[in-house]
């Protein structure tokens, strides 16, 4: 448990918030953001992403394969993380996302889409975490 020691507030752990994009796909990036889930772990905090989605320019093969990959590695370094206990979407289809209305040109950020079938990412995500199903 951290504590900000100057006002007696106790924390026991911190959400994170990952709406990113295919440029997030970068060894620096990932790197980055495995740090910096140690660095918050090292305080005693455990960990939640408690919002995901990553938002696509199209919906094409090539995207959406690139779009499983990376959730395949976020959700890969959550797994790792011991101290990382949830992994959380922002939604989960397509048909309700708030990506298009901020970003426009852009959406497919979901595990399913519009019309509630699975996509690439949705198998990203379950291969990571079979990859890791000793944790659970």
């Amino acid at each position: 448990m951290a504590q900000d020691k100057q006002r007696g507030i106790l924390l026991d752990g911190i959400g994170f918030q990952a709406h990113v994009d295919l440029a997030y796909d970068t060894p620096q990036a990932l790197s980055s953001f495995a740090e910096n889930l140690e660095r918050f772990k090292s305080l005693g905090l455990e960990l939640h992403i408690t919002e995901l989605d990553i938002r696509l320019h199209d919906a094409s093969p090539a995207s959406l394969a690139a779009q499983a990959k990376l959730y395949a590695e976020i959700t890969k370094t959550c797994v790792e993380q011991p101290a990382c206990k949830v992994l959380q979407t922002w939604g989960f289809t397509d048909r309700y996302s708030w990506i298009p209305r901020y970003y426009p040109q852009m959406g497919w950020a979901l595990l399913w889409d519009a019309e509630y079938g699975k996509k690439p990412a949705y198998f990203g995500l379950l291969t990571a975490l079979q990859g890791q199903s000793k944790r659970f």
